[in-house]
């Protein structure tokens, strides 16, 4: 078991050899320090085992992320593709609803996340308009955590339609695939059926409100809606937006788990964190702490 852990940890760290200065600079701001004790205690867990998955079957999932980003440009490393895949497998099978993913580049999560659906029995909803990213008014991002700032511009990110078809077909499940095209505000109309699982990847404030928009009404009660764009506090202030949400929803903003710095998976930084739409406060949800006071 420790050898096969050192050669997944070698390769999870490795660099294929890339000459693209933008894949340089995404896996600079994101260390994977941790990602061996994240395969570990993955591989290790009981992820899946209501879907029939053992240990083999989640090593062998990691080991399809890692070829997945090494073979097409990627902007979240495969501990990403992990930490989705478990969220995804801890979702019950008797619940019923639908992955959706928003913004996908080139493909390579989906082609991950392609995976885990034909696995649990889910359909992926492959959503972009496969046209880059939208008009920004070149307005300055900053990470506030990072210290970075930069502009987007259209068109940035763009992945053919085919392009992402192709890597799908070669290295993901394209029978688990349906392809929602087109932007969101118009696009994600389509989507009429549950949602048990939501990522988004789409960089632009005004592209957060519109999948949120359409995708939370959708969102099975309990379920996850992750995004990988923690470090930008202008999108991540969407996810508390009150006046916008009580507008929209007609409910409180639910808040964003990994503002500013991103979930723990690395000792520096991470750009991915989540929010969850939950219903009533029922205790038997959650844990008690010995250091908390209950009147009870």
């Amino acid at each position: 078991m420790k050898s096969l852990l050192r050669k997944m940890y070698n390769a999870a760290c490795a660099r294929p050899p890339l000459n693209w200065i933008i894949q340089r600079e995404l896996n600079r701001l994101g260390a994977r320090d941790w990602t061996a004790h994240h395969i570990e205690r993955f591989i290790n867990s009981d992820a899946g085992a209501a879907y029939g998955l053992d240990k083999q079957s989640r090593a062998t999932l990691v080991q399809q992320f890692q070829h997945i980003s090494n073979t097409i440009q990627s902007g979240t490393a495969p501990v990403v593709h992990l930490m989705l895949a478990e969220a995804i497998l801890a979702i019950p099978p008797e619940i019923k609803g639908h992955v959706v993913e928003c913004g996908v580049w080139k493909g390579a999560s989906s082609a991950s996340l392609s995976h885990v659906c034909a696995l649990t029995g889910r359909r992926l909803k492959v959503c972009d308009s496969f046209q880059g990213l939208p008009d920004d008014d070149e307005q300055r991002h900053t990470g506030l955590h990072t210290g970075v700032y930069g502009h987007y511009k259209e068109g940035m990110f763009k992945g053919a339609r085919e392009e992402v078809e192709s890597n799908i077909r070669t290295l993901g499940n394209m029978e688990a695939c349906d392809f929602v095209e087109g932007f969101f505000e118009d696009s994600l109309k389509q989507l009429t059926d549950p949602v048990a699982f939501a990522f988004l990847d789409v960089d632009l404030v005004s592209s957060t409100r519109d999948s949120l928009k359409a995708l939370w009404p959708l969102l099975i009660e309990g379920g996850y809606i992750y995004a990988d764009d923690a470090g930008d506090l202008d999108v991540v202030k969407v996810y508390f937006d009150d006046t916008w949400w009580q507008a929209t929803h007609h409910c409180a903003a639910p808040g964003f788990v990994g503002s500013g710095c991103g979930l723990p998976l690395s000792p520096t930084y991470s750009a991915i964190g989540y929010t969850r739409k939950l219903g009533d406060f029922d205790a038997k949800d959650w844990k008690k702490a010995d250091f908390l006071y209950y009147p009870e």
